[in-house]
């Protein structure tokens, strides 16, 4: 790549030819204030706070971060007229914005409040109505206080430019110019929060922090979201031991159940004690009793059963470390290889180490991305938010398969209104023999032509749908697969050998020594063969109520979980958990 020498408050850097001002003074060490600028969005320039001083232009002044650097360009970031200049900005965004900071749940996280003490202002000189409007209630998720806005726009870009909803826009004109839905309508979107997230000021916060504590007030800490697949990196905000926020980590996205789930954390409902049965009821008993019962019973079934008519099932919501001792238990305390995951009923179909091979950073760096699975955004979102950066930002191709209408319709270069299957099968005939039409033809050419190609794979497919796809590989270049997988730590759980015939790094167990997979497991109680089961972090009767029945067949059930769910309501043995965010791993 060719680079570009910019001299900036004296100090020569090299940078990649096409950066702005702004890039080039950030490698440079100048600190140059903004507030309409993202590096996750296309540059604006709505805030003109950025603005810096070039040499041989006419231009005065010049905002930085929309301005491409040129070379040999000698930049000065910092100047008693840019600092007077920069003042002027901020006395003008002040005008109408009301000074209602000890009230706003942004203050010692606003931007404009910073740089209102940086830059020193004092009282305004301007005389000017606030013109305050009340907050919209209307969400039950997101509160908009439009009295703080200052226009900057990254709302409104952000929900287009990175999720493809475009929920917000500019209205009206003028002074009467504000950020807003359509006829000011509620917000009907997918409350990802990233427009709160990204806001630099307390013109959107959530309903759920409101009035909870200050920035300076809360401790962060390192965790990685459990709710689908993707594995999204967070940011635990708490105060006394008690979570009050959650934020993604940096330059990431998180969906509404990453930001606003964390809740079950701190729920009335959660199991805290152990219970045991007594007659028809589950009482409260402590920790040695709980587990003197379940020693009890397991030797018992095991000394008149043999320790084959006892299994596990593990958990895809639980860290590695809990799945390699679940495992390492079953196998050498009971003495059984019965265990399993019913989540691997529900994995895609040839799931394995090809399959896993997509980093979904990466997703733009294919010429053309194939979407098997209409659903991607709602199982996977951050593959659904990969797919739409990789379009809007870096002009990739997107082949989208879908026979409905969602927000990827309008974001796709050719749309197949077909099933997977219906789709895969015309798609294959078109690659190898050219017989094809209409959408599917035009898709054909498409993906033919791309260097590379990602296939996002559906979360369910049938046999002859997975063949399909094995021979459409066969006919594209460089296809990297991103499978939708909806449970979390999938992987991890395979990985620490939570399978009946592998040992923990897909060591195959003995010949000879293979223990019940999950629907074999179902099925010898539902024979009289299994008499006792150790459920973790799962709860088959909640997914399948057909399971009750079978269950109910069992001498004795041990369940742990976070909650009183309806599998452990029929258990002898409920033991509590740590949630995800309560131990390390």
């Amino acid at each position: 790549m060719q680079k570009i020498t910019v001299t900036v408050d004296g100090k020569k850097v090299e940078v990649p030819m096409g950066s702005t001002i702004l890039e080039a003074a950030n490698a440079a060490g100048s600190r140059v204030p903004t507030l309409c600028h993202d590096n996750k969005l296309h540059p604006f320039g709505a805030c003109r706070i950025c603005i810096v001083e070039v040499e041989g232009t006419p231009r005065r002044f010049t905002p930085s971060c929309t301005t491409p650097a040129g070379d040999n360009m000698v930049v000065r970031t910092t100047s008693p007229e840019l600092i007077t200049a920069r003042k002027m900005v901020l006395e003008l965004l002040l005008i109408k914005h009301p000074l209602d900071c000890p009230v706003c749940d942004k203050a010692g996280a606003c931007q404009l409040q910073d740089l209102t003490h940086e830059y020193g202002l004092g009282q305004s000189r301007f005389d000017a109505e606030k013109g305050y409007l009340p907050p919209d209630l209307e969400s039950s998720i997101i509160e908009r206080n439009i009295s703080r806005c200052i226009l900057c726009g990254k709302c409104v870009r952000i929900c287009d430019e990175q999720n493809g909803v475009g929920e917000w826009a500019f209205t009206r004109r003028g002074t009467k110019a504000r950020i807003s839905t359509d006829f000011d309508r509620p917000l009907d979107c997918e409350f990802c929060g990233e427009c709160v997230e990204i806001c630099p000021v307390g013109a959107l916060t959530t309903r759920q922090f409101k009035y909870k504590a200050r920035s300076w007030n809360l401790e962060e800490t390192k965790s990685v979201c459990n709710y689908c697949g993707c594995g999204c990196t967070t940011t635990l905000e708490t105060r006394d031991s008690r979570i009050m926020r959650v934020s993604p980590g940096k330059d990431n996205y998180l969906c509404a159940k990453g930001r606003f789930g964390w809740d079950a954390v701190h729920h009335k409902d959660r199991l805290t004690t152990p219970k045991m049965r007594v007659g028809n009821e589950l009482v409260d008993c402590t920790w040695d009793e709980a587990l003197a019962v379940v020693a009890t019973n397991l030797n018992v079934i095991k000394g008149k059963s043999g320790a084959d008519s006892i299994g596990g099932l593990g958990s895809v919501r639980t860290t590695n470390e809990d799945d390699y001792v679940f495992q390492k238990f079953m196998r050498t305390v009971v003495g059984t290889n019965n265990v399993d995951l019913l989540a691997r009923l529900k994995a895609p179909k040839g799931l394995d180490s090809v399959f896993f091979s997509g980093e979904l950073g990466q997703m733009g760096t294919h010429d053309a991305i194939l979407v098997l699975d209409k659903e991607v955004g709602d199982i996977n979102p951050l593959t659904g938010i990969e797919i739409v950066r990789a379009v809007n930002r870096k002009g990739r191709a997107l082949v989208l398969v879908n026979d409905g209408v969602n927000k990827f319709n309008k974001l796709a270069s050719v749309v197949i209104p077909k099933s997977t299957g219906e789709a895969l099968g015309e798609l294959v005939k078109a690659l190898s023999a050219g017989q094809g039409s209409g959408e599917v033809q035009q898709a054909a050419t498409l993906l033919k032509g791309a260097g590379s190609v990602a296939i996002i794979v559906p979360s369910k497919l049938t046999d002859a749908d997975f063949g399909r796809i094995k021979e459409l590989v066969g006919l594209l270049k460089n296809v990297t697969y991103y499978p939708i997988v909806r449970r979390s730590n999938f992987q991890g759980a395979l990985d620490m050998g939570v399978l009946p015939d592998y040992y923990p790094g897909y060591r195959k167990v003995n010949a000879g020594t293979a223990g019940k997979n999950a629907v074999e497991m179902v099925d010898a109680i539902a024979a009289g063969k299994m008499h006792a089961l150790y459920i973790m972090g799962d709860d088959p009767v909640g997914s399948d109520p057909g399971l009750k029945p079978v269950l109910a067949k069992l001498d004795f059930l041990v369940v742990q979980d976070i909650f009183m769910t309806e599998t452990a309501q029929m258990a002898d043995v409920v033991l509590p958990a740590a949630s995800y965010v309560e131990k390390s791993g």
